[in-house]
């Protein structure tokens, strides 16, 4: 069961006092998002869904909210350690009340072998990280657990690990609490360390390992690709939080450099349907979010994110090629 803090959310509009609220969540939350609605206007407040897409909390929505007019963001389903980001966003945290207990159970098989692992999740379990610790614990295992300059305690995100990192010398594995494979598998590609995903939902426990493996050949492999092009398109993601101009202007004036033609294209929605639009190009790097590029999925083209593209450049200049997805943060 969800739990969404509306509480939260109505003490933020009446600190606030909107004429109008824009509700932002991500797909899986959407009817939380309509209880939201319900509430607003029963209060007499005027109250919108964004029905595009949303991504994380990089993606605010606050050109919405400039077209509809709206004085406020909820934002529900993503948070960091601060909960107002941007002009006009608030975010709120949807708790899942999901048991880890019989997972973790279950996980001790893989983990006997380790004496120290780190713990870390997304936003929706990160109330049941306490507990976690204690049963963990109560295997005889000693658990790390650390919060970051943007992220809460033991919270990760699909291109921010920094709360991890912080820690990945002091631990043999780590553990994700949580369904998402991405974020294991970033999270072991980001540390370098085994590790497992817990899932509540299917009681699973997947070695994320086999997938960061395969995720980092084929992140090479583009890299490799695209040192043989000639013409790149440029992507600027035109979310909020992903138009990332100064890592633009390094990479471009990088291709320029050893004689590489490039064009800058700007996207919201980069996708293989609109970027395989693009034929004449030869390879494509997006600076906007980087787990487009790791699971790579669709293209034509070579489509290289952030650290691959610096890594390109590397290999460009006849340096050696370090592992290069292995850093706190991948924007």
């Amino acid at each position: 069961m969800i739990r969404v803090d509306y509480s939260k959310a109505l003490e933020e509009v009446d600190r606030n006092k909107p004429s109008s609220v824009l509700v932002v969540a991500p797909d899986g939350l959407l009817k939380e998002a309509q209880n939201l609605v319900d509430i607003l206007e029963a209060k007499g407040i005027e109250a919108i869904i964004s029905g595009e897409a949303c991504y994380g909390s990089c993606d605010l929505k606050e050109y919405v909210s400039e077209a509809v007019k709206a004085d406020l963001i909820i934002h529900i389903g993503h948070t960091l350690r601060t909960n107002r980001v941007g002009r006009r966003t608030i975010l709120i945290a949807a708790e899942d009340d999901i048991e880890f207990g019989e997972v973790i159970s279950k996980a001790s098989e893989n983990l006997r072998k380790y004496r120290k692992v780190g713990l870390y999740t997304i936003t929706q379990h990160l109330h049941k990280l306490p507990e976690a610790k204690r049963l963990f614990e109560e295997l005889g295992l000693k658990v790390e657990i650390e919060g970051g300059e943007k992220l809460s305690y033991g919270q990760i995100l699909g291109c921010e690990f920094q709360p991890a990192y912080s820690v990945k010398d002091d631990v043999e594995a780590f553990v994700f609490l949580g369904q998402s494979r991405f974020h294991a598998t970033a999270l072991a590609l980001s540390t370098g360390k085994p590790t497992y995903m817990l899932d509540p939902y299917l009681n699973e426990v997947v070695d994320a390992t086999p997938l960061a493996e395969e995720a980092r050949r084929r992140s090479l492999l583009a890299v490799y690709k695209a040192r043989e092009a000639e013409r790149f398109g440029v992507i600027i993601g035109l979310r909020e939080g992903q138009m990332r101009l100064h890592h633009v202007k390094r990479i471009r004036e990088g291709l320029a450099k050893h004689g590489k033609y490039s064009t800058l294209i700007a996207m919201r929605e980069i996708t293989p349907e609109r970027v395989n639009t693009f034929t004449w190009f030869d390879a494509f790097i997006q600076t906007a979010c980087p787990r487009i590029s790791i699971d790579g999925l669709g293209f034509n083209k070579p489509v290289l994110s952030t650290p691959q593209a610096y890594a390109l450049l590397n290999l460009l200049e006849g340096k050696e090629l370090e592992d290069f997805l292995l850093a706190p943060s991948w924007i």
